[in-house]
């Protein structure tokens, strides 16, 4: 019977760390998810203020051939072209909605970098608990992936942020049913062996011993 207690013991010890590590990967996930979009809202803002500049600055430069960006174009590209057009146009450095547009423009690429900082730090906390021991073990019979960092100079960067939208509930309860099922036959094999050792004890003190 102490062994059976034991056993049971061991075995809810388990599940309550399993759970326990589940939360927390997962919350460190949901960071990240948090992170990403809004590092995604800002890129997403400078796109739009950056295609809203060249809006104006096609009016001062008809042989310019300017067009407009998307989140996978050189933005910054853009934008030097945009710069050296307003040099030989007064007029268009004069402009105070280009002013307006070109200060916002600056102070968002400091959110923008401030904000894929903060991504690539919690990216960097999640993988270091993600691929420790033992959470890595957790980590992979749930499906936890490690999750790259955010590059800017690297054209597939965006593609590599997402936001990582999962279910493991599902996972979580086929684990912890492989975990029933092996108590259930654990404790089924214990007490099989006591009560075999019960019967031949038993048997034991039922048979007479030998007269000296």
């Amino acid at each position: 019977m102490e062994y059976l207690l034991i056993l049971l013991a061991l075995v809810v010890a388990l599940a309550v760390w399993v759970v326990s590590q589940y939360n927390s990967l997962q919350a460190a996930m949901q960071a990240i998810r948090e992170a990403s979009s809004n590092l995604q809202a800002s890129m997403r803002k400078r796109v739009d203020l950056a295609n809203q500049v060249i809006d104006i600055a096609s009016g001062y430069g008809e042989h310019e051939k300017l067009t407009h960006v998307t989140l996978s174009n050189n933005i910054e590209g853009a934008m030097e072209r945009v710069s050296a057009l307003a040099q030989n146009y007064p007029q268009l450095r004069a402009n105070e909605t280009y002013q307006t547009l070109m200060e916002q423009l600056e102070r968002l690429e400091q959110t923008i970098f401030e904000r894929r900082e903060f991504y690539n730090e919690q990216v960097k906390g999640y993988n270091v608990k993600r691929n420790s021991f033992p959470t890595v073990l957790i980590a992979n019979k749930l499906n936890f992936d490690t999750v790259p960092y955010f590059d800017s100079e690297d054209p597939e960067a965006l593609n590599n942020i997402k936001l990582f939208a999962r279910d493991d509930s599902e996972a979580l309860r086929l684990a912890l049913n492989k975990g029933s099922d092996a108590v259930v036959r654990s404790v089924a094999t214990a007490k099989t062996k006591l009560a075999s050792k019960l019967e031949d004890k038993r048997d034991t003190s039922s048979t007479p011993s030998n007269p000296e």
